[in-house]
């Protein structure tokens, strides 16, 4: 399934299977999400996820002005039965132009990765995580770890439309044209108010 447009939810279905006989561990959705794509913390808390997000935090930046570097979000999930859905908000930042009649950017996202961490007692799970994802204040260091099978996300990518490189030296233009107009006419304005101002006060005296 892919997304259109700047703001969509990922969606992640998990089935647990023999949830009882893990009644001790916790239940983990990590998310190796691409730099074009912003979080917002602020929404996340509204939407009551237990979370931590590791990456460019930076919501006004556009996809030139971050690193290439994949930023990490790590959701805590609590099991209330044997299907749990996790859904999370995201944003996307504005891509790089580009040259062409109807430019547009696919943003390809990662599935998540689904695990279970347990305590050191549960000696028989050898799984791990990826050797690229940063360490998580929200996982034991002693936790051992069972990567879950048969999840299902969507969306799998998003289409954002983009500029076209060509038109930039005219959006350049306006931009500079609109904000000398606006700054002439405050000028204009101030000048007039207080041209009015000081003939009350010449009144008044």
């Amino acid at each position: 399934m892919q997304a259109k447009g700047f703001h969509t939810t990922l969606s992640t279905n998990i089935p647990l299977h023999a949830r009882h006989e893990y009644a001790a561990c916790n239940l983990f959705v990590l998310h190796e999400l691409p730099a074009d794509i912003i979080i917002d913390s602020f929404e996340l808390n509204d939407h009551g996820l237990c979370f931590q997000f590791v990456g460019n935090t930076n919501l006004e930046l556009p996809t030139s002005g971050v690193a290439n570097e994949s930023g990490w979000l790590l959701v805590a999930v609590e099991p209330e039965t044997d299907l749990v859905v996790v859904d999370v908000p995201l944003h996307v930042r504005y891509g790089v132009p580009h040259e062409s009649h109807n430019p547009r950017h696919i943003i390809q996202l990662p599935p998540p990765i689904c695990f279970r961490a347990c305590p050191s007692s549960y000696k028989s799970l050898h799984s791990t995580l990826p050797s690229e994802s940063p360490k998580f204040h929200l996982l034991n260091s002693s936790a051992q770890f069972e990567i879950l099978q048969h999840i299902t996300s969507s969306p799998l990518s998003i289409d954002i439309p983009v500029g076209n490189i060509n038109h930039t030296l005219y959006i350049e233009l306006c931009t500079v044209t609109v904000t000398l107009l606006a700054f002439i006419y405050i000028v204009q304005h101030c000048w007039t108010i207080s041209k009015i101002l000081y003939s009350a006060h010449l009144k008044i005296q």
